[in-house]
């Protein structure tokens, strides 16, 4: 997926298929990481989506790191 079909999609629960052929359902999550000057992409599985967003609502900014899996952007494969 490129990264604008991934941007629209963010934040929004889905089944989500990897490369290899994993289907997961959850969540992609993208951070700006200043350092490296990248955006990195998180993913959320569904059982932990609803602790991510009160977290997020308690205003801990590193949710998506405690909650998530860091992915890399190509192994998106799609997002249903």
């Amino acid at each position: 997926m490129s990264t604008r079909e991934i941007q629209d999609i963010a934040f929004k629960n889905g089944i989500i298929m990897f490369e290899g052929g994993a289907q997961n359902e959850g969540m992609i999550v993208p951070r700006y990481n200043i350092r490296l000057g990248k955006i990195e992409y998180f993913f959320i599985p569904s059982s932990r989506i609803h602790a991510y967003e009160s977290a997020r609502e308690q205003c801990l900014q590193d949710a998506y790191r405690y909650f998530g899996t860091l992915v890399e952007e190509s192994t998106i494969k799609s997002i249903q």
